[in-house]
Parts: structure tokens; C-alpha cells; sequence
């Protein structure tokens, strides 16, 4: 049975099962008779069988005596029914030679014409959701149309196209409430959603939004626990590995709204996309991806089909030498295929390609440790030998020579400015200016300007030195007056971008603005990596308002760059003022949300630049005490400005402030204020429920 009205016919019978049939109206005398006759024989079935069907025939009063009861037959005959429907339609699915006066085809898929398929998949789609509560049968039912709907061909003959068929991919939302959630693996079948993502590419797309709103929804939310942890996304992220192509897609999709946003939490997905996508690559069974299945695979290159020669570096551990082979071919003129085929080199298309999902910068993006490695050797000290926490170890190897006394901070600079500046080569090479003289001052020197309050000089900031003779810290009015001029920077370069794209109908894009550029506000951070014990609590604190906000915190009674200040209140007593007195929720949420990356970005990074498992462990401890006045300001803020009742939040920061005090290692002194935090929340959830 092979025909489509058999099919069709099935589909009734089935349809007619699962609904039941009511007791029918009778009109003639003789089908009352036939009525009242049932009815005695169900009442004798019923004496014999209790039971609360209303209507049996006289089979069921049979069967009873075989201790058979009716829900069963027609469990037996709806479960028969089905295995019948998906055997008729899997087997449809064949090779088949199709013969011509001069020579033959090969011909793969379904003998059901893509116009029937459609007719099809809106029966089954009424059958599915009635099948609920029969165990696998409407997963087997929706796997055996969405193979045949993927297979069917949309051709009537080898060259003649089907123009009045029904459209399979507006049909195939019908079904996707009854898609599984868990993903089904089989080693010799291609996945069930890789093959829903192929019907209708845009379930591909609202799979990846879906995920992305509730990123935002929850920006405490622990992105890599979440797809290894949540089986919806799971399912995603293993058919993605399954389906390179998918990935490719689906990594395009997001770098699109980086580039029209510029949102953090866009990247951030992105970012983590791509690195839990290679981890399930490289340990599948930690994924619970069978040993066979895991061994066929792909290499990374079907993942990342463009500039795959830079992907072992930028996914491998962190090195001077391949940082450097890395600014190299970031600094390479554009090739000359493409400037025959742009000749102008502000053509808007090649500066299109110039950040596409498949330009360099578009991958590189994707693995911050070598935008913050870069961060700290910008600030880092020349002719440095014996560094503290060897964050640049590997740098320093080359200072023996000369030539390369500069070259550390100078590459530095180059490779950050081409990370925010990737289309225009003179803005970088300006840029890597700027950022190259700010960083040879980051001591603050002495300011002439009359509204300049701070006149005290200071030497050249250099990474911490393991002897720890030098005590000199610099404090928040200090690191103020710096970031002053840092900020500087952002503005000029702002307005040459404007200036630039006056006379050009394109316009930067979010993702490529300096302003909306979360990048450019946390270059400093590189201060807080190279040299830690240089920076006072309060300057520290200063520092990361500054990445979190791009704002530097001031007086407005006197607007004088700080941390701290004071006003009176109506009793002449001092109010000291913070920098947390202004922040609304969404800042406090950046606040600590940027701690927790940093955390994990500075894990990463330690397991390349230490040399021993411990002294990573103790650098990440010391960064955790440092930071940890901060995150705990943020959330006390947090929590007096929370006024909805959105517990999953809360919940996901009483979970991620778990994890974090677990990194590298649990610092004792930490105890006291984390869990007074969390007992604050317990609280709030105590009384939430009462």
C-alpha cells in the first residue's frame, strides 16, 4: 500500500479512534431496536467487565471473557494504526533508476510528490496532538513526515517543477509544538530538527532568537551551564554540531545582529556559541554523545569553513608568538582579487566583507582572551624580566633583544585598534597612536590646567615585579584624570568616524561603534591584570565603573573627578555619595555581570600563562579579592532597586555567586559578605512565597 488516498483513508480511521464515537442518533424504529439491543448486551458486558466505557459491542463482551477490556483494543487498534502510517510512509522513501532512451538517473526520495506532502503533514498535524499519553507514537508518527516531507522531491518529472503544490515550509509550523525537546541521536540518521531547520529555515532562526531572549531576559543566567544543563537547548546546540552547515547559519545570524545592535548580550551568545560548540567537538561524550557517534564527527574546519589556518590559534592556549603571527595577518593589505573586484578601496561591498560572518575579524571576535591578553601588554612594562603572575610571560621571553623592547605594547595597540576599527586603516593606525602614548602615561602626569585639582607626578605604571618593592598606588582621583584622557580618546575617534562617513552613504553600524563598543570602555582592565597591587580600592572601583558604564563618577557640586564625595543634609551632617548612589538597575546588573566575565575570561587565560596549576589558582584568588567590594556594592544596589517580582532572576544570581566563590579556589575571607548577600535573598524569596 503505497497510494497517497490509502494513506489519506488511514489517517480517517486513525483520527476517527482517537476522537471515540458518541452513541448515534437513531431515526427509524428499527435502528431503536438495534440501539436498545447494544445497549442490553453493554449492560451484560458491563455485569461481566465493570468498566465506565458507555458503549462496548458484543466483541468487547467477548473479549472480556478473554480478560481483554475495550480501552485496550482500542489502545491495540490506534497503536497498529500508527505503526502502519509510518511504515507505509518510511518506506516511500527509496532509490530508484530512472531509465531514458540515452541513459539513466539515479533518483533518491520519497515516491510521495511534495503537493501530497503538505496534504499530508495537516492530517498528521491534527493526529499528533491526540496522541498524547500513547507513549513514542506521535514521536515515530512526526519523524516519519518530516522524512518524508525532507525527501519528497519538488520536481513532477526530472526537469518539470510542481508550481500549485501546497508550500511545505508554511505547513511545517504546524508540528513544531509537538517536536521533542530532547535531542534524538542515532548513529545512521540524520538529526529530527536538522531536518525541520532544512523544511522551514526560519524555525532555525526563531530556535537562536528564542534562546537570545532569554539570555536578556536573564543576564545572570550562565550561558555554558545553560546548554549543557537545559534540554531544549541541548537539543539546539547538538543539532547544530550535527549539522555544520546549520552552524554556519546559525553563527551568521547572530554576527548580523552584533554588527545592527552592537548589544553585549548578542556577542556574548555568540561568543559562547561558539566556544561550547567546539568543546562538544572535542569531548562528545561529555555531551552524551555515544563513542561511535562522536568519532564521525567533523573537523573544526567544516565549522569554520573561513580563515580556518587562524582557528587553531585563536582556539588554542595564548602565545606571544602566535599573538604576534595574529597582528601580522590582521595588518595585511587587502588582496589584490578583492581590490580588482572593488576597485575602490571605500567601496561599501568591501567593507562589507571586511566584518561579514566570513572576514577575519568576525572570528576573532569570537575569543575575548586575546582582546584582554592584548589589554595587558599594552600597559605592561618594558625590559620587565621577573613578572608577577607571568600574565606576560610569554612576552617577556622576547625582551632579550632590543627589537623587540617595543614591540609587545606597540602589537598590543595595533591588534586593539583593529578590533574596533576593523574597516578603516588610517582610523586603526590613529587609534593604535593614541591608545600607544595614553598607555606610556598611564601615571598621571602633571596637568597644567587650571581646573586641574591633582598636581602630584608619577612614574611610568609598570606590571607588578615578584620582589613587590614598590608600594606606590594610584587612587581614584588618580585613575580619574587618566580615564579622562582614555575617554578622550573615544570622542576624538568618534567624531573622525563621523566626519569620514559624511561624504558616504553607508553608516557605522552598532556593532562598530566606539561609543556603543563595550571593547573600548574595558581596555583598561589591562591595568588591573599586569599590575593589581598598583591600584588602591577606591581606584579599582573607579576602573570597573568605568568598563561597566563608560561613565567616570563625579562630584556635582564641585565636578571633580573621583570616587567619593559628600553632601549636607538639612542637620549639617555629611551624606557620603558613591558611585552606586547613581546607578540605575540595568548598570548594577553590568556591574556584576562584568565581574563574573571577567572572572571566567581571567580562568581561561591563567591555564596559558602559568606554568603550574597552583600559582594560576592563587592569581585568580588574589583577582577575586580585588573585585569582590565591587560585586558586592553592585548587589546590594541590586537589590534595593529590585522592585518586580522576576524570582528567576534573582535565582540565577544566587547561582552564578555560587560558582564564583568556587573559582580557582574559595576565599575565606569572602564568606562573611557572600553569604550575607545570599541570606538577604533567602529572605526576599521567604517572604515572596509567604
Amino acid at each position: 500500500m503505497t497510494s497517497v488516498p490509502e494513506l489519506t483513508d488511514l489517517f480517517a480511521r486513525l483520527a476517527s479512534h482517537l476522537n471515540g464515537t458518541s452513541l448515534p442518533h437513531r431515526t427509524t424504529q428499527e435502528e431503536q431496536d438495534k440501539a436498545d439491543l447494544d445497549l442490553s448486551i453493554s449492560n451484560l458486558n458491563h455485569s461481566l467487565n465493570p468498566s465506565d466505557n458507555s458503549r462496548v459491542r458484543v466483541l468487547d463482551t467477548v473479549l472480556s471473557l478473554m480478560c481483554f477490556e475495550a480501552p485496550q483494543v482500542f489502545d491495540s487498534v490506534i497503536e497498529y494504526s500508527v505503526k502502519t502510517i509510518v511504515t507505509v510512509l518510511l518506506s516511500s522513501v527509496r532509490c530508484d533508476v530512472f531509465r531514458r532512451p540515452k541513459d539513466e538517473v539515479l533518483t533518491i526520495g520519497s515516491s510521495i510528490s511534495h503537493r501530497d506532502c503538505g496534504n499530508l503533514i495537516e492530517s498528521c498535524a491534527e493526529i499528533l496532538g491526540k496522541l498524547e499519553g500513547h507513549g513514542k507514537l506521535s514521536e515515530s508518527l512526526l519523524c516519519a513526515i518530516v522524512r518524508v516531507a525532507s525527501s519528497a522531491s519538488l520536481y513532477r518529472q526530472l526537469s518539470t517543477p510542481i508550481r500549485d503544490a501546497k508550500s511545505v515550509d508554511s505547513l511545517i509550523s504546524k508540528l513544531l509544538c509537538h517536536l521533542p525537546r530532547a535531542t534524538l541521536l542515532d548513529n545512521n540518521k540524520i538529526s529530527l530538527r536538522f531536518l525541520v531547520w532544512y523544511l522551514d529555515p526560519l524555525v532555525l532562526k526563531r530556535d537562536v532568537s528564542n534562546i537570545l531572549q532569554e539570555a536578556m531576559r536573564r543576564p545572570f543566567l550562565c550561558l555554558s551551564k545553560e546548554f549543557h544543563e537545559s534540554t531544549g537547548w541541548r537539543s539546539i546546540i547538538i543539532s547544530l554540531v550535527l549539522s555544520p552547515i546549520m552552524f554556519v547559519e546559525a553563527r551568521a545570524l547572530l554576527h548580523k545582529w552584533f554588527l545592527v545592535t552592537g548589544l553585549a548580550s548578542v556577542l556574548e551568545l555568540l561568543i559562547q556559541l561558539v566556544s561550547v560548540t567546539l568543546d562538544v567537538v572535542s569531548r562528545p561524550m561529555f555531551w552524551d554523545i555515544s563513542a561511535e557517534l562522536g568519532g564521525k564527527l567533523p573537523f573544526s574546519n567544516a565549522y569554520f569553513p573561513y580563515n580556518h589556518r587562524l582557528l587553531r590559534n585563536l582556539a588554542g592556549p595564548l602565545s606571544y608568538d602566535d599573538f604576534l603571527q595574529l597582528v601580522r595577518e590582521t595588518s595585511q593589505p587587502v588582496p589584490s582579487s578583492k581590490t580588482q573586484l572593488y576597485p575602490s578601496i571605500k567601496s561599501p561591498m568591501l567593507k562589507v566583507a571586511t566584518v561579514d560572518h566570513k572576514s577575519i575579524w568576525s572570528l576573532a571576535i569570537n575569543f575575548p582572551d586575546w582582546f584582554y591578553f592584548a589589554s595587558a601588554l599594552l600597559f605592561s612594562a618594558k625590559g620587565s624580566h621577573d613578572i608577577c603572575h607571568k600574565v606576560c610571560l610569554l612576552a617577556a621571553s622576547k625582551v632579550g633583544k632590543t627589537h623587540y623592547e617595543e614591540l609587545h605594547s606597540i602589537a598590543a595597540a595595533r591588534y586593539i585598534a583593529w578590533i574596533l576599527s576593523p574597516v578603516s586603516k588610517s582610523l586603526q593606525g590613529r587609534l593604535a597612536d593614541c591608545l600607544i602614548k595614553h598607555s606610556e602615561s598611564p601615571a598621571f602626569k602633571q596637568s597644567h590646567d587650571k581646573e586641574t585639582f591633582y598636581k602630584k607626578k608619577l612614574k611610568k605604571l609598570k606590571l607588578c615585579e615578584e620582589d613587590h618593592t614598590s608600594t606606590r598606588e594610584y587612587d581614584d582621583q588618580s585613575i580619574a584624570v587618566w580615564l579622562n584622557g582614555f575617554n578622550n580618546i573615544c570622542t576624538m575617534y568618534c567624531s573622525e568616524t563621523v566626519n569620514n562617513y559624511t561624504s558616504s552613504e553607508t553608516k557605522p553600524s552598532g556593532g562598530l561603534s566606539l561609543q556603543k563598543n563595550i571593547l573600548f570602555r574595558r581596555i583598561p582592565l589591562g591595568l588591573l591584570l599586569c599590575c593589581p597591587s598598583h591600584l588602591n580600592e577606591d581606584g579599582l572601583e573607579l576602573l570597573l565603573h568605568y568598563a561597566t558604564t563608560g561613565r567616570i563618577f563625579q562630584s556635582r557640586e564641585t565636578k571633580t573627578p573621583g570616587l567619593k564625595h559628600v553632601k549636607w543634609n538639612s542637620s549639617g551632617n555629611k551624606i557620603p555619595i558613591t558611585w552606586s548612589d547613581e546607578c540605575n538597575e540595568k548598570e548594577v546588573v553590568a556591574g556584576a555581570f562584568l565581574i563574573f566575565s571577567l572572572t571566567d575570561i581571567v580562568e581561561s587565560m591563567c591555564s596559558s600563562l602559568f606554568e603550574t596549576e597552583e600559582a594560576s589558582i592563587d592569581f585568580i584568588c588574589r583577582l577575586k579579592m580585588q573585585v569582590s567590594k565591587y560585586l558586592i556594592k553592585c548587589i546590594k544596589r541590586f537589590i534595593q532597586l529590585k522592585v518586580d517580582n522576576e524570582d528567576v532572576v534573582v535565582m540565577d544570581l544566587c547561582r552564578r555567586l555560587e560558582q564564583w566563590r568556587h573559582q580557582g579556589r574559595v576565599v575565606l575571607e569572602l564568606h562573611n559578605d557572600l553569604d550575607n548577600v545570599i541570606q538577604v535573598f533567602n529572605q526576599r524569596f521567604a517572604s515572596s512565597f509567604s
